[in-house]
């Protein structure tokens, strides 16, 4: 299965992703969501045919609007069909040092899902702003 490897742009999130290792990055503000999340929901339909015995998805993001938010939770609700073929599913919600909104919207997405989420604050490179 070939990665997928989208580079982050100001208003739109970075995706690397490789056979059970899935990460979103960066800031998600999609104005064209159906467009952009396209090719990532194509390579989620098609690795969950043959998912890794144990799958990772890493969502370290600065910011992500409704729309991006929708996406994401559609993406989970996809996985989540791994389980059933006794894969393992890890979610790693990143947030922000303080930031109590992103950590709260990681808990309402996990509490719509059957999976438990793991969640990590960071100190994000202000540098590059």
């Amino acid at each position: 299965m070939n990665d997928l490897i989208i580079e982050p742009r100001d208003k739109t999130p970075g995706i690397d992703f490789s056979y059970g290792i899935l990460l979103f990055h960066g800031r998600s503000l999609v104005e064209e969501p159906k467009a952009f999340f396209e090719p990532v929901f194509a390579w989620v339909k098609k690795y969950i045919k043959q998912p890794a015995a144990t799958t990772v998805i890493s969502i370290k993001l600065e910011y992500i609007d409704s729309k991006s938010t929708h996406a994401l939770f559609e993406i989970f609700k996809l996985m989540e069909c791994i389980l059933k073929k006794e894969a393992v599913l890890m979610i790693n919600w990143y947030y922000a040092y303080g930031d109590i909104e992103m950590l709260e919207l990681g808990e309402i997405i996990q509490g719509r899902l059957e999976t438990e989420f793991e969640f990590n604050e960071f100190r994000p490179d202000i540098s590059k702003y």
